[in-house]
């Protein structure tokens, strides 16, 4: 008879959680999953709070991981070419404009891909792909992959048995601040869309008592003014103004509505009601609410193996960032980047 035995990929397995945890902070947790439904483990994000590094806080924010590791990864290179804006309507592409993306190649199951789909776009799974003889760790989300990538290049996915994921080299997980700014990006994504609904209602209720919506309802100066002020505490209370300081509009926006309430301090008079009310909506409110819109269009797309991700989230020089980021979507969406 013989002894207890492990196989090679149990041996993977555990290879590909030490890579995991080598490369993020050493605050952050990892928790592991029973059994095996499609997600392998949740990290949770935490930052020190003390000087001494002796405490870590939880941020509220955490992502989900489908963990795979390998030693016989393929990697070779992925042709993209500029297209339209894949959000509004099917694939087009300019066969004559394109970038090749290195990149490492992994099959994942129909059934793995559908788990990732049913959960929605709020709650992001990274596929995090382990070369476990480099002790290499790749993350691509698997959300924003399919409704990006997989669904506008197959559409007829769905009778497929499996789908071959393309993971951008850049996309290397290294326990570095900068390095690290796309998966904090990722752990705030639900907070990132409870702040879209909440800018979206808070625009409508300025709208309404504007007497610009289908159910106006106007109110005196003051309480328009306190309504406003009400608003601007909820915006600053949400949880989204770090972590994104890499992308401009964010920054703009938390600006304004600052901006905004210290002009509040020194007076409103009613005479100025109509046109105060109008700034609100009309620029601060409106650049809020616009964040969703350019964040299904530019964001979600970042770190893809796609043209436009390569031009908005690899390092770009300052004046290509500024352009491609302007809070009035200079980079028009439905248009082929240049």
């Amino acid at each position: 008879m013989r002894r207890k035995q492990r196989h090679l990929n149990q041996v993977k397995e555990d290879i590909s959680i030490q890579v995991l945890r080598e490369k993020i902070p050493e605050e952050w947790v990892v928790h592991s999953y029973g059994s095996d439904y499609g997600i392998d483990c949740v990290v949770e994000l935490f930052d020190y709070v003390d000087e001494n590094r002796d405490i870590a806080e939880t941020l509220g924010e955490n992502f989900f991981v489908q963990l795979k590791g390998s030693n016989r990864i393929e990697y070779t290179t992925r042709r993209a070419y500029g297209r339209g804006n894949i959000a509004k309507g099917d694939l087009v592409e300019d066969k004559t404009d394109y970038v090749d993306i290195p990149v490492a190649k992994f099959k994942l199951e129909m059934s793995e891909i559908l788990t990732v789909q049913a959960m929605g776009v709020a709650i992001p799974v990274l596929l995090i792909l382990v070369d476990t003889d480099l002790r290499k760790a790749y993350f691509i989300c698997l959300n924003d992959y399919i409704d990006k990538v997989l669904i506008p290049e197959d559409p007829d996915y769905l009778n497929k048995a499996s789908k071959v994921i393309y993971i951008p080299l850049s996309n290397e997980i290294v326990n570095t601040e900068d390095n690290l700014v796309p998966l904090r990006a990722y752990g705030k994504r639900s907070k990132m869309y409870g702040a879209f609904g909440t800018f979206n209602y808070q625009l409508r209720e300025i709208w309404r008592i504007q007497g610009l919506s289908a159910a106006p309802h106007a109110v005196p100066h003051e309480q328009a003014v306190n309504m406003i002020k009400t608003f601007i505490s909820v915006a600053l209370r949400q949880d989204i103004w770090s972590s994104h300081d890499f992308w401009k509009p964010m920054a703009w926006s938390f600006s304004e509505l600052n901006t905004l309430k210290e002009k509040i301090k020194n007076g409103v008079k009613p005479e100025d009601n109509s046109q105060f009310l109008q700034y609100c909506s009309g620029f601060i409110w409106h650049r809020l609410a616009n964040l969703a819109n350019m964040y299904e269009e530019l964001v979600r797309e970042w770190f893809m193996p796609t043209y436009l991700a390569q031009i908005t989230s690899l390092p770009p020089n300052e004046e290509a960032s500024s352009k491609a980021e302007e809070p009035n979507n200079s980079l028009k969406a439905d248009a082929k980047p240049v």
